[in-house]
């Protein structure tokens, strides 16, 4: 799953920084934001083990660790330690709720999102992404999936307690702040075609009078005003 997150990142406007930390048993990516004047930092982590223990000790532990190597690693500039978010991918079933809310409600050194996957969920998307051919996950594709059948896989997705491709790309939006859903434009009808498509050509008349008077109805003047639509077809 990192490899895929890693892949989003660097896809949607933050370039690898090249940086060999050596943290045995977690595998580490920084990323820096391609535009200048974004002065933001990403790091993606997994443990290697998978383990509700391994994510208390990077809570309690590593993270500070981690932190203070990047940030003394002559890689990052000041606004590293202000402004760099962890994304911790972790096999749900190999970690408590109790954990991942430590993790993220932690104040120190990074902020942190804990993006939980399950193994159907995994593969759900590598089977997306692999027959539609898709080697760079942008926002595009992400939206794309997340709107696909006209908001069904939605519908489905909340009647459902199956977890698959549409779970997995929800959760990894919701965990990646620059990932922005931007729903699919619905074709409205317009109201008054519909209308006068559907009416006789007598009917028609009357629609149209009745849309064009500039008079304001009230109690007196509604009976003569509709005598004068009707009028046309007398």
């Amino acid at each position: 799953m990192i490899n895929l997150i890693n892949n989003i990142i660097s896809n949607n406007g933050y370039q690898r920084i090249d940086l060999d930390l050596d943290e045995p048993g977690f595998m580490i990516t920084l990323f820096k934001a391609s535009d200048e004047s974004k002065q933001e930092y990403f790091v993606s982590l997994r443990a290697e083990e998978q383990d509700n223990e391994v994510a208390m000790l990077l809570l309690e532990e590593k993270a500070q660790t981690i932190f203070e190597k990047i940030r003394n690693s002559g890689k990052t500039e000041r606004f590293f330690e202000k402004n760099c978010t962890m994304i911790v991918c972790h096999e749900a079933i190999k970690i408590s709720k109790e954990t991942i809310f430590s993790l993220e409600e932690d104040p120190y050194n990074f902020k942190k999102n804990v993006l939980t996957y399950s193994t159907g969920e995994l593969l759900a998307l590598q089977t997306y992404l692999s027959s539609n051919g898709v080697e760079e996950i942008t926002n595009d594709v992400i939206n794309n999936i997340l709107n696909a059948n006209g908001g069904k896989n939605f519908l489905e997705f909340k009647q459902s307690s199956t977890k698959g491709l549409y779970s997995i790309v929800l959760k990894t939006t919701l965990k990646l702040p620059f990932l922005i859903y931007t729903p699919q434009e619905q074709k409205l009808s317009n109201l008054a075609l519909d209308i006068e498509n559907n009416l006789t050509p007598e009917l028609n008349s009357i629609y149209k009078g009745i849309i064009s008077i500039e008079t304001e109805w009230n109690d007196e003047n509604i009976l003569d005003e509709v005598m004068k639509i009707w009028s046309v077809e007398l």
